[in-house]
Order: structure tokens, then sequence, then C-alpha cells
């Protein structure tokens, strides 16, 4: 079976970078695991890290901030307790003494032909996602409707509380190596924060 994403974005999905391709590949029998460095993680006010900080208690976002951070990311897809097809996506950032972690789990929902994201743990907040490929074989994704969930139940967000996310990733051929950019806006009060930086799949 084709994998989720393939599964999404049907023909267009060969428009991906070859490496990006390998790369999103992921199954029940493929996983993906890699390692790179942030060359900066900024963004957001005293109020906007306060918030983070206590989302990090979910495993989702964090206040910390720096330059030439680690970090490690691990896609494995399996099946719900109903069956459903689910791909992790865990990503762990070291900051010297202490590790902060940004972890979602993406569903696709056939009837919308449309990604949703569960972000925390336990889930928290719930986005559908739009993804499409650029002239240069990148993948862009962006955040569109957003929900609290709790309780296994979704309550629709105001778009004034949303985090408007823009996520590109491409692959560097002169570095043989992915990069990642990622930055999330909120209408009202501007940057929440932002990441960019380098990774390769660990051996």
């Amino acid at each position: 079976m084709a994998n989720m994403y393939e599964r999404l974005l049907g023909d267009t999905y060969k428009n991906l970078h070859p490496e990006l391709q390998k790369r999103y590949a992921i199954t029940e029998e493929n996983s993906f695991i890699g390692e790179g460095k942030m060359d900066g993680i900024y963004g957001g006010s005293f109020f906007v890290k306060f918030i983070l900080k206590i989302a990090s208690k979910f495993r989702m976002f964090f206040s910390e901030r720096g330059e030439e951070i680690p970090f490690t990311i691990q896609n494995i897809a399996e099946r719900d307790e109903y069956g459903q097809e689910l791909v992790r996506w865990n990503r762990t950032f070291y900051f010297h003494n202490k590790k902060r972690y940004f972890n979602a789990v993406m569903q696709l929902n056939e009837n919308e032909n449309e990604i949703v994201d569960y972000f925390g743990e336990p889930h928290l907040l719930v986005s559908t996602l739009h993804f499409h490929i650029d002239e240069l074989g990148a993948m862009h994704i962006s955040s569109k409707k957003q929900w609290f969930y709790m309780f296994g139940r979704k309550m629709p967000l105001p778009k004034f509380l949303y985090g408007e996310a823009k996520i590109v990733e491409s692959y560097d051929a002169t570095l043989q190596c992915f990069r990642i950019h990622v930055q999330v806006r909120n209408p009202l009060i501007g940057s929440l924060f932002s990441y960019k930086g380098t990774f390769v799949e660990r051996n």
C-alpha cells in the first residue's frame, strides 16, 4: 500500500525531490529516524513563552530558545484501536541539560482527503493541514482549521486563537541533508515560535 502522504498527494507526490519521497515513505514496515541541529529556535513574547512552558508538560511546544540546538525526529506508522493508520511525529530537542519535546500524530481523513494533526500527549490541539509541493520539489505544509481537543471531543477554536503554521521541508543536494523551516504565528500577537535547521537520516 502507498504511504499516507502519497495517497494524499496522488500523482503530484512524484514531484517531490527523490530524497523527500523516500523520507515520507513512512509505513508500518518503514519508519524514519533523523538527527540534526537547529540553526536557531526563536520567537514569542514573555506571555507566549509562559503559555508554551505550560504546554511543554504535554510534550507540545516549549519555551526554550537558542542556537545550534541538537535534535532528533522519529516518524513511525502504526494502527490505532480502530485499525486506522496513523503516523507519529516525535521531535526531541536537547537544550544543554534538558530535553524538550514536540510530539504529534497525523491521520489521513480519506473522505476529505486531508491530514488531521493531533498535538500533545494526551492530545490537546487538533489542526487540519494542507500539503503541496513546489517547483523545486520541497514539501510545504500549512495549518487550516483548528480545535481544542478534550475527552475525545473537538471544540472549534476562534481564528484569533489559531497558531497558524507554515512548514517547508526540502533537500539540500550540496550538503546532502534535509532542511526544515517552521514558523508559527497568531493573528493577534504575531510570532509564537520559529525554528530552522538541517538533519540527516540516522543509519
